[in-house]
C-alpha cells in the first residue's frame, strides 16, 4: 500500500511541475539560481531532471512494484 501512495504522489508531483513549468515558470524560485550558477541551458536541464523526470521515474517504479506484487 505504501508503494501505491508514494508512486501516486511522485507521479502527481512530476505532472504538477511539468504543467507549472509551462503555465507559470515563476513558481520555481530555484530555477533562476540554477541558471545563474550553471548557465541557462545546463541550469534548465538540471532543474527539469531533478524536479520533473526523477519524480516521474520514481513514481512509475513505485507503482510498478505495487502492481507487480498484486498478482
Amino acid at each position: 500500500m505504501t508503494n501505491l501512495i508514494l508512486g501516486a504522489l511522485f507521479v502527481l508531483y512530476g505532472i504538477f511541475t511539468l504543467c507549472a513549468r509551462i503555465v507559470k515558470p515563476s513558481l520555481f524560485s530555484k530555477l533562476e539560481k540554477m541558471k545563474q550558477l550553471y548557465g541557462k541551458k545546463l541550469g534548465l536541464i538540471i532543474h527539469f531532471v531533478s524536479y520533473t523526470l526523477l519524480p516521474l521515474a520514481a513514481g512509475g517504479y513505485f507503482l510498478f512494484t505495487y502492481f507487480a506484487s498484486q498478482q
